[in-house]
């Protein structure tokens, strides 16, 4: 039988297989069509997860049946042949490039198991204690900010510790800018030391220095936000809630107690770069706090991978102590940020 495309071969053979079928198997069939053709591993991950995600392209065009084993990779293994990429003849100037081929679509899912099973968030009864302290602070600091809306970092539900910034704009850091006040808006730019206050605090109950969080033996890994925290780094919340207001600044999320994950060295990159991966650990994150965002409304379950609930998350612990610890750290806090405003250190 001759088919018009790719799709229509494709779209028959998972049919005819009830859905339990291979990358390996189609390949051979569609080159064997379809011998010019640049099918590759992305082009399968493409066309499974239209057919199996809710919101996919042809999630109405299978059954439940089909669509389940295609998720749950049920296939039989009929036969496993090599096949050898096509060459392409009388190549155009444009087409005189050897792509190499993307295989993280592939691995992502894979990642992600890992990264549940070696991160930590902080637990969600340090985020409420510092969120009740939120509410009442809030007032004290409004007294000391001068023109910045303390709604930024202390709206309702905010874990934010320490009101500050970290952001990449190279003509705010001019001089000695670490740590001090922006003139512009008044706010406190940070170099990364507020947000490693809180682990160290949790740790040994002492703010953060090189020599601490090498003590504590936090060298071995990297702290990650999940949330972004700068204006230009928000697209994908934009994407995948349903409610996003463009005029709350995301500055608060910087310390946030919930959004900052420790992470072990080297594998801090995919929850950066890996969509599906950040998407995973936005999932989390609402899971063990709620929705405790300040622009980011209603998540939209159809963007969560269909793995998702294969994921083994490493369970958030309570330190020894550590009420004391954190209202130690609030405690710092008051008195860091009325020592900056006011002059006196």
């Amino acid at each position: 039988m001759k088919y018009n495309s790719i799709k229509d071969l494709l779209f028959s053979y998972i049919k005819e297989n009830n859905g339990i079928v291979n990358y390996e198997e189609t390949t051979e069939l569609i080159l064997k069509e379809f011998p010019k053709s640049d099918w590759k591993k992305t082009h399968w991950a493409w066309y499974k997860g239209h057919i199996t995600r809710p919101n996919g392209k042809f999630y109405s065009q299978f059954s439940e049946e089909i669509k389940n084993n295609l998720s749950q990779n049920k296939c039989v293994n009929r036969y496993n042949p090599i096949i050898p990429r096509p060459v392409k003849e009388n190549l155009s100037e444009t087409e005189d490039i050897y792509f190499f081929d993307n295989y993280s679509a592939d691995v992502e899912k894979t990642i992600a198991l890992c990264l549940g099973k070696v991160c930590h968030h902080i637990h969600p009864e340090i985020v409420n204690r510092i969120k009740t302290a939120n509410e009442d602070y809030k007032k004290e600091f409004s007294k000391l900010c001068g023109k910045i809306d303390p709604q930024i970092f202390f709206y309702e539900g905010s874990d934010c510790v320490f009101p500050g910034v970290r952001r990449n704009i190279n003509k705010e850091k001019v001089g000695v800018w670490k740590n001090n006040i922006n003139e512009t808006d008044n706010m406190i730019l940070n170099d990364n030391t507020f947000p490693r206050h809180i682990w160290t605090f949790l740790s040994m109950n002492k703010t953060y220095n090189g020599d601490r969080w090498k003590e504590c033996k936090f060298d071995e890994f990297e702290l990650a936000h999940i949330f972004g925290h700068k204006v230009d780094e928000k697209n994908l919340e934009k994407k995948v809630f349903k409610q996003y207001d463009e005029k709350k600044l995301p500055y608060a999320l910087f310390t946030s107690a919930s959004n900052v994950v420790l992470i072990p060295n080297g594998l801090m990159k995919p929850t950066d770069k890996f969509e599906t991966v950040k998407i995973a650990f936005y999932k989390r994150h609402l899971e063990l706090y709620g929705n405790n965002l300040f622009s980011e409304k209603d998540f939209d379950e159809t963007f969560a991978p269909d793995w998702y609930s294969d994921i083994v998350w490493n369970e958030p612990v309570l330190p020894d102590n550590w009420q004391e610890k954190i209202d130690n750290l609030l405690n710092y806090r008051i008195v860091y940020i009325e020592n900056k405003y006011t002059g006196k250190e």
